[in-house]
């Protein structure tokens, strides 16, 4: 029996799941393959009896793996099963990706996520979940590969296998009002991006081509196409992924982060603090780094102040 686990991973939290859930699934008794989203095509699920897909939580799945599920024919009952590393707030991602995945034709056997730490330009660092995923998550990522292999398979040999009910979102009050105002924005939370192309590599370098999640990015075409405007990106998914892989600093915010988002300022502190402290008395979080430890008073931009910020991540252990 063969199986697939597609997934996306910008700073390597889902990768780190990706890869355990992998090892779980060797240790039900299957060949596994692992495949970055951007490596994977629909017709790719073809060859595989069991398929999973995983993301970090940008309020749901990042838009580019959403765009891939729906892009994807009727799978005709293929067992399936998806995961995700979150910062905070995962509450809508399952009882919006599992439905999506049911509409298109999976058999949904399982679900699950973990803790994860946050490289966000305007969130605090270290972040509220630095240390996340440790060995605790990454063992518990293995005991679910595990499960949904042995599901899998019984599932496959024509077994009675009981499906979990489809998850509903569970939130609280102002985290429900922080989610609509996200998802029913328009602009990009950091302010635009611009791309000054004096400092740009191109065509030497095409590092924001490869890696922007919507496919956005186009320097070959006359004028070059870059962002969400074709001139500027203000993407309301507040992705700035770009922004951080760039080695010259050739793109960059129209409003310096320091004037859009001051270093000073506690970021979501009242709601990050409230959800996760909510978590840890239900015993769904450990809390690794003191909340007082907190980088509040310095946001991700200030202390990763040079370029690149972020580096691509390698995918050379992912079938090892």
């Amino acid at each position: 029996m063969k199986a697939l686990i597609v997934y996306y991973s910008q700073t390597g939290n889902t990768q780190k799941a990706a890869r355990k859930i992998r090892d779980g699934l060797k240790a039900a008794g299957w060949e596994v393959y692992v495949s970055l989203l951007k490596n994977t095509k629909a017709e790719d699920l073809e060859d595989y009896d069991l398929v999973g897909i995983g993301s970090p939580v940008w309020y749901e799945m990042t838009p580019n793996m959403r765009l891939f599920v729906e892009s994807l024919p009727d799978q005709k009952g293929k067992p399936a099963f998806c995961f995700c590393t979150h910062g905070t707030m995962p509450d809508l991602y399952f009882p919006l990706a599992v439905p999506r995945l049911m509409q298109k034709g999976f058999t949904v056997l399982g679900w699950d996520k973990w803790y994860g730490n946050c490289s966000i330009q305007i969130f605090p660092e270290p972040y509220y979940t630095a240390g996340h995923p440790d060995e605790k998550d990454l063992e518990a990522a293995f005991a679910f590969g595990k499960k949904m292999g042995e599901m899998g398979a019984a599932y496959c040999r024509g077994e009675n296998v009981e499906l979990p009910k489809a998850p509903m979102p569970n939130m609280m009050p102002m985290h429900a009002n922080a989610a609509i105002d996200h998802l029913g924005g328009f602009h990009n939370v950091h302010g635009k991006l611009v791309r000054d192309p004096e400092k740009c590599l191109y065509p030497k370098c095409h590092i924001c081509i490869d890696h922007c999640t919507m496919g956005y990015n186009d320097y070959s075409c006359d004028p070059p196409k870059y962002g969400s405007e074709g001139n500027c990106c203000d993407d309301r998914h507040g992705c700035t992924y770009c922004e951080m892989l760039c080695p010259t600093g050739a793109i960059h915010p129209e409003i310096p982060y320091e004037q859009a988002a001051p270093a000073g300022q506690d970021h979501g502190s009242e709601l990050f603090c409230m959800v996760l402290e909510k978590a840890e008395k239900e015993g769904k979080f450990r809390r690794l780094i003191p909340f007082d430890k907190v980088g509040t008073k310095t946001p991700f931009y200030s202390v990763h102040n040079t370029h690149p910020r972020l580096k691509p991540l390698s995918t050379k252990a992912d079938n090892e």
